[in-house]
């Protein structure tokens, strides 16, 4: 039973069978400032103590009946030292006596005749032990509760690495168990590396006296553990160090490395890290005035392959063409499948089928046409897929360096033009740049007349793609595609013009027409009565570096009259890694507007987290090459369930693009992705048809499929008329 502490005049039981003794006594401590309760003999005493116990018992041992010692047995049986403490006060000052009062649980004792000026101080003295030793065991309680909740492993050593103490946190294991690290040298228990790290920060917080960190890794049974020690100097011959294990933090960190840095399907360097790395290989080449080559490679006939044997299949053609690009390739090139992704610098937007090969320290054009053909006959050779072989060739462009372009990008870019001059060559074959490649120019020069005379004849028509509640289908957002009207080619997906929109700058005036209509028509809607969500509009990084482009977004949503709370401004992360502060300034002026802001196609660029601290993001977009692969596909599982798992640590909204079967919607289901969007709900439809779903209020979700009902609706969403640009 724990006592309360002692009050202001702490009540000590008196138990003496002899009057006189307990007159002396009571006088005493009352002088002392104690309240003092009388017991006349040991039965007494024990029915006292029945009752509030005492802060302090001083207790005769020679008493009729149930001595003294009895007495002390029976509080022990309630009470420890420090929660009642036991002064016995004896006659007898043989060993035999005083080891018996010790054992019968006694703090103290105190011979006859008694030194009474003494009694009082000797009981404040014990009261006073009693209470600093119950602070001590409150404080020894606390800090193994700490120990016990902390995922640590505390260790105890001596300046020079001897082990002296050990305490475990939850679910921490040392190396070795304990009782064969106790008492022995680091260079005993750990292998060398290990152990020469960690006392050389033993070594330096004892003699400067300050914290040391240090992290190693060691080989466990379930494989290799990553650690991070913290040490401490404990006096001057101790130290303390706290050691956590940070594995899982470790793998964290490689994956989010890996989403910024690496390919998802082929686990090559991205585009990120390719053109990192094509920039190092340019400063080099510059410094010691050599050329490099990079080869552009398309491979040829890529979209029938996915066509016919469908989207898994296209995947592991690619996962096959790098596995052997990686295999047969010389060690010394950098090869790299570009992300989906359209760059800030870029002029041409790159696709899943294409790669590219650095060759650095280019001696002459003879090795860069050798190594193009070697190429080409790596891919001549068939690659087995569902059961068939499948044959693919590929087009190769080349630019060199200095002289098709001085930096990454240029030398990206006309690389690119190269490719495409190849494939107008007829395909299977490569072609080195040339200033004079001008077919390509030209065809972009009449897309490019074609869009400005179609902006000029209002050509462009907004589609729109409803977003949905997981839960229960109702429509929880709009995302506003453009399309095309040519006069001569029917509808134009924006794949084809976009990017030739992007070079020339028309994307300024078609990404203002866009957000102005469809804030137009949000306010149609809601003359009618509609009840209208959010509606989300693409942005370019071209638009984004217009003089006042976010100015110009508060002027629209002025003058239409709409609420800024229902206007989602959708963003590349390319335009993200460009933080200039006045940007930055204007996201958050539009933000406290009300106006919302997402990450279109996240996980297949930059995956930067630390874009969302500067930037007011609420929303991530799950790119639909990931949830393609979903459920069976295991990496693109892996990664949905890490995006949706990190929005919701963020604080961000998450919704998923391109669903299209029953498999996908049921697995995001399962991984609390609140949002989705794809055919699997709607196509992207004109207004006419958006106004009628908007008076329903929701979609009604698919009944459960099976695998053959969703491999039809794939097979049927991968028709080339439903494949349109987003």
């Amino acid at each position: 039973m724990q006592l309360p502490e002692a009050a202001t005049r702490p009540r000590v039981l008196i138990v003496d069978d002899d009057p006189v003794m307990r007159m002396l006594e009571e006088e005493t401590l009352v002088q002392f400032d104690f309240e003092v309760s009388i017991a006349a003999d040991g039965e007494e005493a024990i029915e006292l103590l029945a009752g509030p116990p005492p802060a302090l018992v001083l207790l005769d041992v020679d008493m009729p009946g149930v001595d003294g010692f009895a007495v002390c047995r029976h509080i022990r049986q309630r009470w420890d030292m420090s929660e009642l403490p036991v002064i016995m006060v004896t006659g007898m000052d043989d060993i035999e006596s005083i080891n018996q009062a010790y054992e019968s649980g006694a703090n103290d004792f105190i011979s006859k005749p008694i030194n009474w000026p003494i009694l009082g101080h000797r009981a404040r003295y014990v009261l006073r032990s009693a209470q600093e030793a119950r602070q001590l065991r409150k404080l020894e309680e606390k800090q193994a509760a700490i120990v016990r909740a902390m995922p640590d492993m505390i260790f105890l050593m001596d300046r020079y690495g001897v082990h002296l103490d050990y305490k475990a946190g939850f679910g921490a294991e040392p190396y070795v168990p304990a009782n064969e690290f106790l008492g022995r040298k680091l260079s005993e228990v750990l292998p060398s590396d290990v152990a020469a790290v960690i006392l050389l920060g033993v070594e330096r917080a004892s003699e400067h006296g300050d914290l040391q960190s240090v992290v190693y890794k060691l080989t466990m049974p379930d494989g290799v553990h990553h650690y991070e020690g913290r040490i401490a100097p404990c006096g001057p011959e101790a130290v303390v160090m706290v050691v956590r294990d940070i594995t899982l933090q470790k793998r964290s960190d490689e994956r989010i490395r890996r989403l910024a840095y690496f390919d998802t399907l082929t686990g090559m360097p991205n585009r990120e890290n390719f053109l990192e790395k094509l920039d190092l290989e340019l400063l080099r080449a510059s410094r010691a005035r050599r050329q490099v080559a990079l080869l552009f490679l398309d491979l040829d006939g890529f979209k029938r392959v996915n066509d016919t044997l469908g989207h898994s299949a296209g995947d592991y053609l690619l996962q096959a063409v790098a596995a052997r690009l990686k295999e047969k390739l010389r060690a010394g090139d950098v090869v790299t499948r570009p992300a989906l992704v359209e760059g800030g610098l870029h002029l041409a937007r790159l696709g899943g089928d294409e790669f590219t090969v650095v060759l650095p320290n280019l001696e002459n054009t003879q090795t860069v046409s050798m190594v193009a053909e070697r190429l080409q006959a790596l891919l001549t050779r068939p690659f087995r897929i569902s059961s068939q072989d499948i044959t693919v060739t590929a087009s190769i462009g080349i630019a060199i360096f200095p002289e098709d372009g001085d930096d990454a990008a240029t030398l990206l870019k006309h690389a690119d033009t190269a490719m495409y001059h190849a494939k107008d060559q007829g395909r299977n074959n490569w072609q080195l740049y040339d200033r004079s490649l001008t077919a390509e120019t030209m065809t972009r020069i009449r897309l490019e007349d074609d869009l400005r005379k179609g902006l000029q004849r209002d050509e462009f028509r907004l589609f729109y793609q409803p977003q949905v509640s997981a839960d229960d289908g109702s429509i929880v957002g709009l995302e506003a595609l453009i399309r095309w009207q040519h006069p001569e080619h029917g509808l134009v997906s924006p794949a084809q013009f976009i990017p030739v929109a992007e070079d020339s700058g028309l994307i300024v005036a078609l990404g203002d027409w866009v957000l102005r209509t469809a804030c137009q028509q949000l306010r149609s809607w809601q003359a009618m009565g509609l009840a209208t969500p959010r509606v989300a509009v693409n942005v370019s990084a071209r638009q984004l570096r217009t003089h006042d482009f976010l100015g110009s977004v508060a002027t629209i949503i002025a003058e239409t009259g709409i609420e800024p709370s229902q206007v989602e401004l959708e963003l590349t992360e390319s335009i993200l890694m460009e933080p200039e502060a006045r940007r930055i300034d204007g996201f958050h002026r539009l933000r406290a507007l009300g106006v919302h802001f997402s990450i279109d196609d996240f996980g297949t660029g930059y995956s930067s987290l630390s874009y969302v601290k500067r930037f007011p993001i609420g929303m991530l977009k799950i790119d639909q090459s990931f949830v393609r692969g979903l459920p069976d596909n295991a990496d693109d599982a892996g990664i949905t369930t890490a995006i949706i798992a990190m929005a919701h640590s963020l604080g961000l909204e998450v919704i998923a693009e391109g669903v299209e079967t029953h498999a996908q919607l049921e697995f995001l289901r399962q991984a609390n992705c609140p949002k989705m969007q794809g055919y699997l709900f709607s196509r992207p439809r004109p207004p006419g048809e958006v106004e009628q779903l908007l008076r329903q209020g929701s979609i009604e979700l698919p009944p459960q499929a099976t695998r053959a009902d969703d491999k039809l609706q794939r097979q049927l969403a991968d028709q080339p008329d439903k494949r349109e640009q987003q």
